[in-house]
């Protein structure tokens, strides 16, 4: 079992994903640095981020969606903390639909899901980090 890059690992991750993710989101799911400069749309974007080139190679991959900021009537937009907390749950449909696929690589939440702010586009975006494993030997 030869090694891969994060190249190859974001490729076959995102063919996994992307009937699941399309699924479940309004907009357009991409691979890193892939996203439409000024989106409004709640889309997502997969990044691989780390891959050790060991004989069990571990490695990250973050999978953000992006939920735009609603107004309530204060004067300022705020997070659509529903819409928010409806994609938060999808983390465990995502591991196991990366584990049921005929993969070599072992997938795992390899830290809570969380959410994070992005002012600058007045949207936040929902973290799902990924961590996964493949025996190279």
């Amino acid at each position: 079992m030869a090694k891969k890059s994060t190249a190859q690992i974001e490729q076959e991750m995102y063919e996994v994903l992307e009937q699941l993710i399309i699924s479940h989101i309004g907009g357009g799911f991409y691979q890193s640095d892939c996203r439409p400069a000024n989106s409004k749309a709640e889309d997502a974007v997969l990044t691989a981020t780390y891959a050790s080139a060991s004989q069990i190679q571990a490695g990250r991959a973050k999978l953000n969606i992006y939920v735009p900021d609603i107004d309530c009537g204060i004067g300022r937009a705020v997070p659509d903390k529903a819409r928010i907390q409806e994609l938060t749950q999808l983390d465990d449909a995502i591991i196991d639909t990366l584990n049921a696929a005929d993969t070599d690589y072992l997938y795992y939440l390899s830290q809570a899901t969380h959410t994070m702010a992005d002012p600058e586009i007045e949207q936040h975006f929902v973290n799902i980090n990924i961590g996964f494993k493949l025996i190279t030997f």
